[in-house]
């Protein structure tokens, strides 16, 4: 880039000549004045993010790269990340807010008077309005809203985020703050649920947690439990995203490519642990029970086992799964499934009516384990 002065100096040194040859030497000189040699680059592999203690707010810069983000993310012990936009009155309330929050960290008084106050966290905001690199940037890490923000504790493991197209609040930041800070040294969080959020990272609040909130403990009243679980598994069946159920890939737990397609793609959501049809050794003309029978990939390799002449029984408590179910098995044209909607722990069946009980990583969701079996 040419300077005012220096644009200045080659025009006045122009007019001051009078022949080609001084014309040349003169502007070879000015361009040779002119020349910058940049800087070398800093030996640091962050030096796209200021440096400074934790407790402080850090703006990423437009040339960082996101590998570079989430390597000081895995350095730091406990990090914030908030995407703002500078356009958005409620993005600049937020970064104040922040701000306050991090001068009531460092305040040695309000230390002392409350012991469950997190350490000061690293705050990286992204500004994403103000290049297009930004605004990937907050892509690729996860924060598609302004404002919105994720909480992360020791080795990069992301704790908590907002909620997509969620209200973002101080309160909010400051709940995941306490949390991670905690679940990062080891100590459980309050509640009867004993051990921070219910969310698994990355989740989903509004599915996740019975009142909607990150920063809530593991639910322990049974009825909570059994309404996060529908809530999480009516979130995987719909497609909707931030559930706490995690699909895998059915051959990685044992179905075998002939099974799957038999079964169909519709009726394996992959939120089973293994694959019972393998080791039930069911026979034709059986009756057999399946305890949180999903979408009915188990229930329909059981019908192929058991013929025409036995019956299969699903139940499910997730009126969603229900109705997938029998969408399938209409699809199928299976006629020897039933799907019921019921609790596992009183299931909807006569008693001495069942050969054979199978269940697919569902009894350890129950709140009240023994019951199952008293009931099976």
């Amino acid at each position: 880039e040419i300077e005012k002065h220096d644009a200045k100096l080659i025009v006045g040194t122009l007019m001051l000549l009078h022949n080609p040859i001084s014309i040349f030497v003169a502007i070879l000189s000015a361009i040779n004045h002119l020349i910058i040699i940049p800087e070398p680059p800093s030996s640091s592999a962050n030096h796209h993010i200021s440096m400074s203690p934790a407790g402080a707010i850090h703006r990423v810069e437009d040339d960082a790269e996101v590998d570079e983000v989430r390597r000081q993310i895995a350095e730091s012990s406990l990090t914030l990340v908030v995407a703002v936009a500078s356009f958005a009155p409620k993005c600049k309330s937020l970064l104040t807010d922040v701000a306050s929050l991090l001068g009531e960290e460092e305040d040695p008084a309000a230390s002392s008077s409350s012991s469950s106050s997190p350490p000061p966290p690293l705050v990286l905001v992204v500004t994403t309005d103000e290049s297009d690199e930004l605004e990937e940037l907050a892509i690729d890490l996860g924060l598609k809203d302004v404002p919105s923000y994720q909480i992360y504790g020791s080795g990069g493991r992301l704790i908590t985020a907002s909620e997509e197209g969620g209200t973002v609040t101080i309160d909010a930041i400051r709940g995941g703050l306490r949390m991670a800070a905690a679940l990062s040294s080891g100590v459980n969080g309050s509640g009867a649920g004993g051990g921070g959020g219910c969310c698994p990272p990355g989740a989903n609040p509004a599915v996740c947690c019975p009142s909607g909130s990150a920063t809530d403990a593991a639910p322990s009243n049974p009825n909570d439990v059994r309404r996060l679980v529908q809530q999480s598994y009516a979130a995987t069946v719909n497609n909707e995203s931030g559930g706490c159920c995690v699909s895998v890939d059915p051959a990685a737990v044992g179905y075998t490519p002939e099974q799957i397609l038999k079964a169909g793609k519709d009726a394996n959501l992959g939120l089973g642990c293994g694959n019972p049809m393998s080791f039930a050794n069911v026979a034709k003309g059986e009756t057999v029970l399946d305890l949180g029978s999903g979408a009915g990939v188990d229930c329909f390799l059981a019908a192929d086992e058991v013929k025409k002449e036995g019956l299969v029984i699903g139940v499910d408590m997730t009126p969603d799964m229900i109705h997938k179910a029998r969408s399938n098995a209409a699809t199928r044209k299976t006629k020897n499934v039933e799907f019921r909607l019921g609790e596992i722990e009183y299931l909807p069946v006569a008693d001495n009516t069942v050969d054979c009980v199978v269940s697919n990583c569902v009894i350890n969701l129950s709140p009240d384990k023994p019951q199952v079996f008293r009931e099976i």
